[in-house]
């Protein structure tokens, strides 16, 4: 439950609870002695009411906190409560997507779960975290969920989203661990994993998810997507993999984006694209931007962006990329026809040697229900001085 829908509920029970006090008070005062037994027994009913109701609170957050773990060649849910085992399974998708649907907070622990198909978010307002030391494999042998492209033939190349929110807002995905690339290609067909996507398309053609948080520390190897999204935050995505591009929007609006970092896997090496607007985004916000002998530090499609600074680890083989309007991939969204790029700020680090990635993250469950996550991009230079840029980001479970 996040800030404004704990106030709304905070109101409307203040507001309910004034009003029947209101009619007790004249049914006291009005009424012969039955009624008045007749409204102390209203009098009970409504505190039982009030305690109901309590009991899907922020303060029981407890209840609504799944730990899933590896039990053998099992998975297991357990309460975070009492550590009862809730849910067991040997696919970890089913355990996944079982705590998803019965709880308002997920966190998988570490170990490697093999999974035979996507992992799809249930419903909204949920917060599904992979804790570091947790490494997500598809299996190869079974057969997996895939969308396609808007292409002549949409599918030659199915993208398989291991990690799939379609349409349901507020969501909170935290990427600590591992989600290993599955990949098998032909001439005939194509197969590759995008490791988170936020999928917000629907036939009005216009954002169909709002809200909720992206939060990527762990590894992976591709980019982490938003589709036909709006008001989604995504403080921090830093990845030292050396991906196409770490995070793409297409069809997106309103997005405040905080760090996204693209490194190179080897020391002195370079990377692709550190953020991709590949179409029709709007009103898009980022404070810093961060690539490694980047490709294009930012390629802006048909898209209107203000990115406070952007910073270039050695020289860049291009910073900015403003070419033709290109088609969408995957949005629903219709075309606004113009584009707009405002870097405020632009740092080149022409005497960078190399970059690493420092993190400082929360242990769980011992950090429950309040922790903060924070990245550090150090960069070091020719002379021995070092150059750092931070961002950290405080989550609570307990709202």
């Amino acid at each position: 439950m996040n800030s404004e829908e704990s106030i709304n509920l905070t109101c409307s029970i203040v507001t309910l609870f004034l009003v029947f006090t209101g009619i007790l008070i004249y049914v006291f005062f009005m009424m012969s002695l039955p009624k008045i037994l007749f409204v102390f027994d209203c009098k009970f009913y409504l505190i039982a009411f009030f305690v109901i109701l309590s009991s899907d609170s922020p303060a029981n957050w407890k209840d609504q906190t799944h730990m899933v773990s590896k039990d053998g060649q099992e998975c297991v849910v357990r309460a975070l409560k009492n550590d009862a085992v809730l849910f067991r399974h040997k696919d970890p998708q089913r355990c996944v997507e079982w705590g998803m649907s019965n709880g308002v907070n997920t966190i998988v622990l570490e170990g490697e779960y093999i999974f035979d198909d996507r992992i799809d978010v249930p419903r909204p307002g949920v917060t599904l975290i992979v804790d570091k030391g947790a490494i997500f494999k598809l299996n190869p042998d079974t057969k997996h969920s895939t969308i396609s492209f808007k292409a002549r033939n949409p599918d030659y190349w199915g993208m398989i989203p291991f990690i799939y929110n379609k349409g349901h807002s507020n969501v909170n995905v935290l990427i600590f661990g591992e989600l290993v690339k599955y990949r098998w290609e032909t001439e005939e067909r194509g197969r590759q994993t995008l490791p988170v996507m936020y999928d917000g398309r629907n036939v009005n053609g216009d954002c169909g998810l709002s809200g909720g948080t992206m939060l990527v520390t762990g590894t992976a190897t591709d980019s982490f997507w938003l589709i036909d999204s709006s008001d989604v935050k995504v403080p921090i995505v830093a990845l030292d993999t050396g991906p196409g591009a770490s995070l793409v929007l297409e069809g997106c609006e309103d997005c405040d984006l905080g760090m996204i970092v693209n490194l190179a896997p080897e020391s002195g090496g370079k990377t692709g694209e550190t953020i991709d607007l590949n179409s029709r985004s709007i009103d898009i916000t980022i404070e810093r931007l961060i690539g490694e002998r980047s490709y294009e530090i930012i390629d802006c499609n048909e898209s209107h962006v203000i990115v406070d600074e952007a910073v270039s680890v050695g020289p860049p083989q291009k910073l900015f990329g403003r070419g033709p309007v290109s088609g969408p991939r995957f949005t629903d969204r219709k075309s606004f026809g113009t584009r707009s790029l405002h870097v405020k700020k632009t740092t080149v680090l022409n005497e960078a040697l190399q970059a690493k990635l420092i993190h400082d993250l929360p242990s769980f469950p011992e950090s429950l229900p309040r922790f903060t996550v924070r990245t550090t991009v150090e960069v070091g230079l020719k002379g021995g001085q070092n150059r750092r840029y931070s961002r950290s980001v405080e989550f609570d479970l307990s709202n």
